[in-house]
């Protein structure tokens, strides 16, 4: 069973490897490794989550598109960015209650293999799009933390501890 990893773990720092889809074991690994993620990602109540936030260091994430069912997305890759940046505050799963503003392309195609190693390109948008561009730079071992300043940062927890001492 897997669990969630959260910072300061330095997991979260590592570049994945490539899925390798070669054996009938490649393509079992890569059905069960959908079934855990994926069940991890929902009970974690998320809508992505990288290998490294399940203690993984392959390139996969499990990501719930709107209008989709959660499915795991292996060796995937931005094909074209728009160059419409649009700033939204993101959240991680590793990082419990942190948000952060964050500028990310509103409009990417993709590319992905499935489970079955079928190669897929789509074009996301909006929040679909912001959560493939987290959950990809995971697998680059890219925290989100990383895209603000260090005194935004500081300042970021320091809320965030004000607001747990708050509630308790």
């Amino acid at each position: 069973m897997l669990k969630l990893v959260t910072a300061p773990n330095p997991i979260l720092n590592t570049q994945a490897e490539p899925w390798v889809f070669k054996t009938e074991q490649d393509f079992e690994l890569a059905r069960q490794t959908e079934i855990d993620m994926v069940q991890l990602m929902v009970e974690s109540k998320g809508i992505g989550l990288a290998a490294q936030q399940a203690g993984l260091t392959k390139r996969v994430f499990a990501i719930h598109l709107k209008d989709q069912i959660p499915f795991c997305m292996f060796n995937p890759s931005i094909l074209w960015g728009d160059d419409k940046m649009i700033e939204g505050e993101e959240g991680c799963l590793s990082f419990p209650e942190l948000f952060l503003k964050v500028s990310r392309h509103n409009n990417i195609t993709v590319r992905y293999v499935d489970r079955q190693s079928k190669e897929c390109i789509i074009e996301l948008s909006g929040i679909d799009s912001r959560c493939f561009q987290h959950e990809l730079d995971h697998l680059d071992g890219v925290c989100f933390t990383s895209y603000i300043s260090p005194l935004k940062l500081a300042l970021a927890k320091k809320k965030l501890l004000k607001k747990r001492k708050r509630n308790g």
